[in-house]
């Protein structure tokens, strides 16, 4: 089955507009609880990232060394832990486990990024960027 999604607008500080970017809505899974949040589809992260606090409210293990780990928006402190992510819509219902940085000291508009590592590998995708769509097809390994 496919699942299709479309492009959220997302408010951007001043002095940049407003956009439609590829994020879907996903649930994060920790040990005690879970939160519901919108998820930036990022393919040139190869980790996923959420903020520390996030992290704190899933009950994450964070007892890990920080280390610096750089993006477009430069090098910020992070912690390496595990969660599961849920995707759901319709009758598809995927639950999986993916490795996260819980970054620190983030601006308060940091999204929740999904990188490739953990989740890309999960499905075919497919960003259809003049319909502002995203098409995820659950894949399934051929091999073994």
């Amino acid at each position: 089955m496919t699942l299709f999604f479309n492009y959220k607008r997302i408010q951007r500080p001043d002095p940049y507009p407003s956009e439609d970017v590829p994020a879907i809505p996903v649930t994060l899974i920790g040990l005690k609880t879970s939160v519901d949040v919108m998820g930036l589809l990022d393919s040139g992260a190869d980790f996923s990232a959420i903020p520390k606090e996030i992290a704190e409210i899933l009950d994450l293990d964070l007892n890990s060394q920080s280390e610096n780990i750089g993006g477009i928006g430069g090098d910020v402190k992070a912690i390496l832990s595990t969660m599961k992510v849920n995707i759901k819509k319709g009758r598809e219902d995927y639950t999986f486990p993916i490795k996260v940085y819980a970054a620190e000291e983030l601006e308060e508009d940091f999204p929740v990024l999904i990188g490739r590592q953990g989740f890309f590998e999960q499905f075919k995708i497919t960003f259809i960027e003049a319909e502002r769509k995203i098409q995820l097809k659950k894949y399934h390994s051929k091999i073994g």
